[in-house]
């Protein structure tokens, strides 16, 4: 038998609960309690007590009048306690947060003590029944682009509560989003509401961003993924199956359905356009019910609301909830990562190493990347060490993200100049209208009136009207203009090899989930780079290790992008066994490949036979074998885009492996990276002997001939992003090739005290300023030089 004993509508407020009077009698009169306390007693020796603060909800269990159990949530409230056939206690728990987090814990009661037997997950959105013994969990499953108001479908976990044991079966698909809409009902819905335009929405969205002094980016990002800028429900589309069953007032903690085509979150709780959830904090029902009306009714009120709510999250790193971003500037978009997570829900669903790359922030910055065309610093999610149980905690006090930060494109000024960030950009008649002339990336450009709106839900920026150098009156997308004319540049680095290659995978991973990782010994470089194109084919990120350790900083990035193949790139005496069972265990051992052979030159060999079992091979690179020559990375690159292998040799010999490779695949021609110091002449001739062509690429030094391959084989391209990597010693560049040649961008190496002449005059010759990228710290490239850089055009 299963007796309910508490349920609650508020969050996180002190409030006054009507209660049974006492648990066994079959019709118990309903009592208040005090506000902050409320006490139950379960049997002649056990009670029950739920205290409420201002900021978490502790329960106590008391047995002959000693607390035997006591546990603490923050920002999350009890919302029900039941007993289940005398013998054990199920404490349900809600969290703040437009997710509305869901988890129980169950307790063995018995006359020898209590202890906790179970632990739930997090259920976002979720709604639960209760029967007898069993526990019903119906929540939404979402597709990676969903929006949180339209799930792909909603699933049931069900639980069955035993003496000592909980079981569960889980993952039933009781209905599909298409089955959820009114269509598939006879029940009419009374469409009383209509929305808006999307150029209102636009409008509304960013006044009310600039009133609350939060950048309108996120803001219009947040409103598009909680509702996808709708406050009501389209003709039609009214998930009447789910609010009949569930929205009702028998089972609902937010609002019963009221057979409109208001937009209710899947938990009916969320209200609207930015699935405002507080109003369960009022405790007096009509002042509740009155503001449930405004929320629902008044769209501008329910942005409002949900921007105080926003605000509210901010301030959580006052109370050391979350911590804060770089120095706290409201005004860089970055800097509200913790804010928008908490927005959602402080939830395990929001741990970005688990979730990569559906926790809610996670896609809140993907949407203003996508939707407000921001180019926004992948935030270093490798650097945390989330703890999620039950609430999301990271301790640490800050976060810094060592890179540009990005401020709002929505408040230009009539009469203010700016410059085009952006290789090329169109200036339009209109907005979204005919191309009147093409802008390049510097040009000065003045503000000439107030921005307009796109009605579009997905168009997030904002046009602004312009006036050129040359007296060219027309429209530019907001986001490509800038008060500052430098190009950004971002240092990608970590405190060593390992860690550096995990910030360079999760740099430019961050928005694309790659299905392999390829991964090398990290003290000894030449396996990598030659793995460095297998990894650029798969279009997937390169990551070391040290031979015996899987690096911890490695191991929470493959944790976060979850390749389904990995790759090793070596012998066992480069990459241990106990590496390769380690991720055997974690990701299969059918999805884990070694590529190895007896030396260096087989292992080059074994990884282009891969790739040629993939496509057709023509050209190879060959490189020196020397591990401490950088020409394998300065080609790296352009190899990774081209999908052409490089293979190695010893200076005086051509390696056998490589004329195996040349005659099986038929390859045509062969480009010999470096001089003859490096790879010698007779290498040259031998190779002639067994290719139709070949070439030789290199400079007066290793910076030299870094830059003649930029300039060779990169010279009809539009160069937006160059990779700077110290040329003495290549290590901390390792991993970087993947990265820079799914940027189609060269890697160019200098000095780490100063820019060597060739450096410097490859720049200055780029048709416009690139966006440069610092492989490695400052013991690699200096800040000074790195300034130096920046400044050079």
């Amino acid at each position: 038998m299963l007796r309910k004993l508490i349920t609650s509508t508020s969050v996180l407020v002190a409030t006054s609960l009507l209660l049974p009077a006492a648990i066994n009698a079959e019709q118990s009169e309903s009592w208040v309690v005090e506000e902050s306390k409320e006490s139950i007693q379960l049997n002649e020796t056990t009670d029950v007590n739920v205290v409420r603060n201002e900021l978490e909800t502790t329960i106590q269990i008391e047995q002959n009048g000693q607390t035997v159990i006591e546990e603490t949530e923050q920002l999350a409230e009890v919302t029900d306690v039941y007993y289940v056939g005398e013998e054990a206690l199920v404490v349900v728990y809600r969290a703040g947060g437009s997710a509305s987090s869901l988890y129980f814990d169950v307790y063995d009661i018995t006359q020898a003590g209590i202890e906790k037997v179970y632990e739930s997950q997090s259920y976002d959105r979720a709604t639960i029944d209760f029967n007898e013994a069993q526990l019903e969990i119906s929540y939404p499953e979402y597709d990676q682009d969903d929006v949180s108001t339209e799930p792909s479908a909603m699933l049931n976990d069900v639980y069955t509560i035993g003496t000592g044991e909980v079981t569960k079966k889980e993952g039933q698909e009781k209905f599909s989003a298409q089955s959820l809409v009114t269509t598939q009902s006879s029940t009419e819905v009374d469409e009383k509401y209509e929305n808006p335009s999307y150029a209102e929405i636009n409008r509304m969205l960013t006044e009310e961003a600039k009133n609350f002094n939060i950048p309108p980016e996120i803001v219009k990002a947040i409103a598009f993924q909680e509702s996808g800028w709708q406050q009501y429900w389209g003709p039609d589309r009214t998930p009447v199956e789910h609010y009949e069953s569930q929205c009702t007032e028998e089972k609902t903690r937010g609002m019963s359905w009221d057979g409109t085509n208001l937009k209710l979150g899947y938990d009916c709780i969320g209200i609207g356009i930015m699935q405002v959830s507080d109003y369960r904090f009022i405790t007096d029902d009509q002042e509740r019910q009155e503001e449930i009306t405004k929320l629902a009714t008044d769209i501008r009120y329910n942005i409002r609301e949900g921007l105080k709510i926003l605000e509210t999250k901010w301030n959580y790193a006052d109370h050391d909830l979350i911590p804060t971003v770089n120095s706290g500037d409201r005004e860089a978009i970055e800097n509200w990562y913790f804010a928008i997570l908490a927005y959602n829900g402080l939830s395990q669903r929001n741990d970005p190493i688990a979730n990569g790359y559906i926790a809610y922030q996670e896609k809140i910055f993907s949407r203003i990347k996508s939707y407000g065309l921001l180019n926004l610093t992948p935030f270093p999610t490798h650097k945390l060490n989330p703890d999620s149980d039950s609430l999301l905690s990271f301790g640490v006090d800050n976060v810094d993200t060592e890179g540009p930060v990005h401020e709002s494109k929505h408040y230009f000024l009539p009469g203010e100049k700016v410059y085009v960030t952006a290789g090329s950009l169109n200036l339009r008649q209109s907005p979204n209208g005919l191309v009147v002339t093409g802008l390049s990336q510097g040009d000065a450009l003045t503000i000439t009136d107030v921005p307009v709106g796109s009605d579009s839900n997905t168009q997030h920026w904002m046009w602004y009207p312009v006036e050129t150098a040359g007296g060219v009156k027309g429209y530019v997308a907001s986001s490509y203009l800038s008060k500052k004319r430098e190009p950004n540049a971002y240092r990608l680095s970590g405190i060593n090899r390992y860690e550096t290659s995990a910030a360079l995978s999760n740099f430019g991973w961050h928005w694309n989930n790659p299905d392999v990782a390829v991964i090398g010994r990290g003290d000894l470089p030449i396996d990598s780079l030659t793995g460095s194109v297998l990894a650029s084919y798969y279009d997937a990120p390169l990551l070391l290790t040290q031979t015996n350790e899987l690096p911890e900083t490695v191991n929470k990035e493959l944790k976060r992008i979850g390749p389904s193949k990995i790759y090793l790139l070596g012998s066992e005496a480069a990459v241990s066994s106990t590496v390769e069972t380690q991720l055997k265990n974690e990701y299969g051992a059918g999805n884990v490949v070694r590529l190895s052979g007896k030396t260096r030159f087989e292992t080059a060999y074994e990884v282009a036979d891969e790739l040629s079992s993939n496509i057709n091979v023509d050209e190879i690179f060959i490189t020196t074998s020397d591990e401490t020559s950088p020409d394998a990375l300065s080609i790296a690159s352009y190899a990774g885009q081209e999908n052409t292998p490089i293979l190695i040799t010893l200076p005086y010999r051509l390696e056998d492996q490589i004329v195996k490779f040349i005659e099986e695949n038929g390859v045509e021609k062969a480009t010999i990276i470096g001089g003859t110091g490096a790879v010698h002449k007779k290498v040259e001739e031998e190779l002639k002997s067994v290719v139709s062509e070949v070439e030789r690429v290199s400079g007066d030094d290793r910076y030299s001939t870094s830059v003649e391959i930029a300039d060779r084989y990169f010279n009809d391209r539009r160069i937006e992003d160059v990779f700077f990597a110290r040329g003495q010693v290549i290590v901390d560049a390792l991993a970087a090739s993947p990265m820079a040649a799914s940027y189609e961008s060269p890697i160019i190496l200098t000095r780490t005290d100063n820019v060597p002449s060739s450096v410097r005059k490859y720049i200055q010759g780029l048709p416009i300023s690139p966006k440069q990228y610092y492989l490695g710290g400052d013991a690699a490239i200096s800040d000074d030089t790195a300034y130096e850089l920046l400044k050079i055009r």
